[in-house]
């Protein structure tokens, strides 16, 4: 399904698209609509990125982390401790003002900096 719209474009832009359709022998319009990227990885690669440098930084950080702020909540964006608190939903409350679309890393220091998890599975054994 198509949807048709009207879009007000630079002069210097549409003129560059006038080139390359001319080039390719193509109508302006689809060279446009080809130049116009709405890319769902590009975003996930971002955010992606994002977390691992929170995430190192909440590693390197650790150390002096717990030995500041034992059991109360940190908040870690740009690879620095932007805000601590007593209480998670505050700090939350807090950062989401303060950074309303960006990720922001947000834990509690406790004496590991990653959890460990254990997950037991039933194996079945067969008689042979």
């Amino acid at each position: 399904m198509e949807k048709q719209v009207t879009l007000t474009v630079p002069d210097k832009l549409y003129k560059r698209a006038q080139r390359i359709a001319k080039m390719r022998r193509q109508n302006v319009a689809d060279i446009l609509l080809d130049a116009i990227v709405l890319d769902e990885e590009e975003n996930r690669d971002a955010k992606q990125t994002a977390v691992d440098r929170e995430e190192a930084a909440w590693l390197r950080l650790h150390p002096w982390l717990w030995e500041h702020y034992p059991g109360q909540y940190v908040a870690i964006y740009g690879g620095e401790l932007i805000d601590h608190d007593n209480d998670q939903i505050t700090l939350y409350e807090r950062i989401r003002k303060r950074y309303p679309n960006e990720f922001v890393w947000i834990a509690q220091v406790k004496a590991a900096p990653l959890e460990e998890y254990v997950i037991r599975s039933p194996r079945l054994v067969e008689d042979f």
